[in-house]
């Protein structure tokens, strides 16, 4: 479904393991065949870097919005000084289409992220190094800066590389995005200065981190056996979705995607240069195509999937209108098809599973039969994995857990404490057994016939 639908949304009661199956959906597209068996401490570095590349993953929350999944104005620190200023950066979704498209791109120009990376993993390691000027006639010491998204070159006291003895007014600092400019025959804007330095760092990372030089693209053709590429957005209906997608609501359409699909973002007028969706449009990168507005495209690529996941009971779900609905395919999560997850080796109870799943069973069946529940407030397997932390102690389960779920389904139920726990001459009536609790409900004095009661009577000992 994912594969020829794009995008899909992953539903249904709370505790089915929605997360944990869009993770295992993403490492059957990313790996294929090459699938790890073995949790991730024991993957391969090589398993870890491609998983790393190719999977993505945001959790919506109500404070979350377009500048946080598309772009927006972030702040950042100016070179000695204390003011703060204001940069334009990619979101989470849009820097990871920009590695897909990267990926799928017949012609990728440069490998500056890769050689960055690399010029990370030697900082973090040697704390700091020295690099030549591009004179040669000196040297400058060069470390990550304070935020740890960044470089520095600061000026000591005494000659001391102690970390809170730099002089503040003589040291500067450098973003990926101004060194990246400077690598593409740029200004180091926006905040601009200090090129030489830049330089001196581009240059470091062609000699020792692999940067190629940097070829001026022109249009860039979408390959169709390039690598997919996984987004899962967790909890998808908790966010405002307008707010978050903004125009993108057009470009996630699995009808448009690619450039037929392309937008111009909200922030499309602060970009200084062509960026790689630009250049997949033809647009090329050029002064008179900056001054007349003509950077800033974004489309979501061909390779690029997204899985989305969301509970049904809960109320946030009306947020997600009819506009993007249409954009996903949705697959129903149940709490029946789910319970082998209990049996995992890795992840379940193998200990409990039995017990546990002829306790939910029975407590689902019951769910659904009372008047103004039904399947979507069935209690998953995930719950039940949570006996891991009590030893197996069902009672504490109840307690802790699955007590405060139910009370909250109740809410506004008549009687709700006696279908809870303390039973009813009346519930017999309003809880008719069915085929599947008949058995244990035999077990359950006359009367006290409650959600306890059938939770607790789901272990069958005859």
């Amino acid at each position: 479904m994912l594969e020829a639908e794009k995008n899909i949304i992953l539903h249904g009661a709370p505790g089915t393991g929605k997360t944990f199956l869009a993770k295992e959906i993403a490492k059957q597209l990313i790996f294929g065949e090459d699938v790890p068996r073995v949790k991730y401490d024991d993957w391969s570095d090589e398993q870890k870097a491609k998983w790393k590349e190719q999977f993505g993953f945001v959790q919506f929350h109500q404070s979350y919005d377009y500048t946080d999944f598309v772009e927006g104005l972030r702040p950042v620190k100016n070179e000695g000084v204390s003011e703060i200023g204001f940069e334009r950066k990619n979101g989470t979704f849009k820097e990871f289409c920009r590695k897909a498209l990267k990926n799928s791109s017949g012609d990728a120009s440069d490998n500056f992220d890769d050689a960055w990376n690399k010029l990370f993993d030697k900082l973090n390691t040697e704390m700091l190094i020295k690099i030549p000027l591009v004179s040669g006639k000196s040297e400058i010491p060069l470390e990550i800066n304070e935020n740890g998204d960044g470089l520095a070159s600061r000026t000591y006291e005494n000659d001391k590389y102690e970390r809170g003895e730099w002089i503040r007014g003589q040291s500067k600092f450098f973003t990926k995005e101004q060194c990246y400019n400077v690598y593409c025959g740029l200004k180091g804007v926006p905040s601009g200065g200090h090129d030489n330095y830049r330089k001196a760092v581009v240059n470091y990372m062609k000699k020792e981190c692999g940067l190629r030089d940097f070829v001026s693209g022109g249009k860039e053709e979408q390959r169709e056996d390039a690598k997919p590429f996984v987004f899962v957005i967790d909890e998808i209906n908790r966010g405002e979705m307008s707010k978050i997608f903004g125009e993108l609501f057009f470009s996630i359409d699995p009808g448009y995607r690619g450039t037929k699909g392309a937008v111009k973002t909200q922030y499309a007028n602060l970009n200084q240069r062509a960026n790689e969706f630009d250049k997949t449009m033809d647009v090329k990168d050029t002064e008179e195509n900056k001054k007349n507005g003509e950077f800033g495209h974004f489309f979501v690529p061909e390779n690029v999937y997204i899985i989305g996941t969301m509970n049904d009971i809960d109320r946030s779900v009306e947020s997600m209108d009819f506009a993007m609905r249409r954009r996903f395919a949705f697959k129903e999560v149940t709490a029946a098809e789910r319970v082998a997850m209990l049996d995992d080796a890795e992840h379940g109870i193998p200990g409990y599973a039995k017990e546990a799943k002829q306790r939910m069973a029975a407590l689902n069946a019951a769910i659904e039969k009372i008047s103004g529940l039904s399947r979507a407030y069935h209690i998953g397997p995930a719950y039940f994995l949570k006996l891991k932390n009590y030893a197996g102690d069902f009672s504490k389960l109840w307690k802790n857990h699955i007590k405060g779920l139910l009370k909250e389904y109740l809410r506004g139920i008549d009687k709700n404490d006696e279908i809870l726990e303390n039973g009813s001459e009346k519930l017999e009536e309003r809880l008719k057994a069915d085929p599947a609790t008949a058995s244990i409900l035999t077990d359950v004095p006359k009367g006290q016939w409650s959600l306890l009661q059938v939770y607790n009577k789901g272990k069958i000992d005859k």
